[in-house]
């Protein structure tokens, strides 16, 4: 049976009775959570030798799952409790990545230019020891790259990713993986009957909107007026929204009319796409015995008639778990407009893959 490791500062640490382990395409840093309950064997009264684990916050450590690294980062918290009865120790950390999430970007320069994400990103993460790599285009150079005080190291490189359409997360091994949702599809699809356990889905509007204005400034140019670097902006409607619900947004970082244009349509995509979600619970950590793990970032094919669901969506988050229900995985799955770079509505009338009609999931998205 697949089962989980747990190395901290080079030692093994196994047995673990309660697994939870989550990594997303859209968060940067995975994190875990792992706990070993043990009845006392000695009798009533007294209480068996346990030897204390020499585990503290700030330990190095790595989560496999089934042999294959999902975390290498830091213990951050660490929870020993007893009774008459049992013992319990329970253990949680993040990413090495998580160091750029709670601190903040202090750098000396604090401006570049003619930079692209992909540098910028190294250089902020150069000091917490984190590796950044891509594996997509990172797009054109930024013409300056300032920070803003007080902002966090991935505040400042999240917000210039928005501006390419990109994705972060770890990369597994401790680094930073600039990616794109969608690269890769899952060996198996996803049916009610056959391997879905649970399902559960929501179609939410109240984060969309009718219209999605970005505004942003260029950097000086001695070869213009000023007038057109003094106002740039893009918008696009999302024609699913028939009710005036406009949003303005100020662009992250300087750029022409067409980056604005771009930033608004990642901005109307992202919330678009999001606005259906689904869980399911499959059983097993496997897509099939002896397959790959699932894992965030797959398209998928999903069919569940309970659901109204019938087409390819995307996994957006894997929470690999063990307790007392057994080993399973829960997938939070969105449409792939979540993370599309065409304009909403592009593909609007298309029909539900494998289906003849359109589900309400397809409806929700256009």
């Amino acid at each position: 049976m697949d089962d989980l490791e747990l190395l901290v500062n080079g030692r093994r640490y196994g047995g673990w009775t309660s697994i939870g382990v989550t990594r997303a395409v859209d968060a940067s840093s995975g994190a875990f959570t792992v706990s070993l309950t043990e009845r006392w064997e000695s009798g009533v009264g007294a209480a068996a030798q346990v030897e204390p684990w020499p585990i503290l916050p700030g330990d190095k450590c790595e989560v496999r799952l089934a042999g294959v690294p999902m975390i290498v980062g830091y213990v951050d918290i660490f929870r020993p409790s007893f009774s008459a009865t049992d013992h319990t120790i329970n253990i949680q950390g993040r990413d090495r990545t998580s160091d750029l999430i709670d601190c903040s970007a202090v750098h000396t320069p604090d401006e570049w230019k003619n930079i692209d994400l992909l540098a910028f990103a190294k250089i902020l993460a150069k000091p917490f020891g984190v590796n950044v790599s891509a594996e997509v285009d990172v797009g054109k150079p930024f013409p300056v790259c300032k920070l803003q005080q007080g902002e966090t190291a991935f505040e400042a490189i999240e917000r210039h990713a928005r501006q390419r359409k990109v994705l972060l997360m770890p990369d597994g091994a401790g680094g930073l993986l600039i990616t794109r949702a969608g690269n890769r599809r899952a060996a198996v699809g996803l049916v009610q009957g056959e391997n879905i356990l649970t399902a559960s889905g929501s179609i939410d509007h109240s984060q969309r909107f009718s219209s999605y204005l970005v505004k942003g400034q260029a950097s000086y140019s001695a070869e213009s007026d000023g007038e057109g670097e003094a106002h740039i902006e893009g918008a696009v409607k999302d024609s699913g929204v028939t009710r005036y619900r406009p949003m303005l947004s100020i662009a992250e970082a300087g750029g022409s009319a067409a980056d604005a244009l771009e930033r608004a349509t990642w901005e109307a995509n992202s919330r678009i796409g999001k606005s259906a979600t689904a869980t399911i619970d499959v059983q097993g950590w496997r897509q099939m015995p002896g397959g790959p793990l699932w894992e965030p970032g797959l398209l998928v094919s999903v069919r569940s008639p309970w659901l109204r669901m019938d087409g390819v969506m995307i996994i957006r988050q894997v929470t690999y778990e063990r307790g007392d229900s057994g080993t399973t995985c829960k997938l939070e799955i969105v449409s792939p407009q979540a993370f599309a770079p065409e304009p909403p509505g592009k593909k609007k009338g298309d029909k539900a893959s494998g289906g003849a009609d359109p589900s309400v999931w397809n409806e929700a998205v256009k």
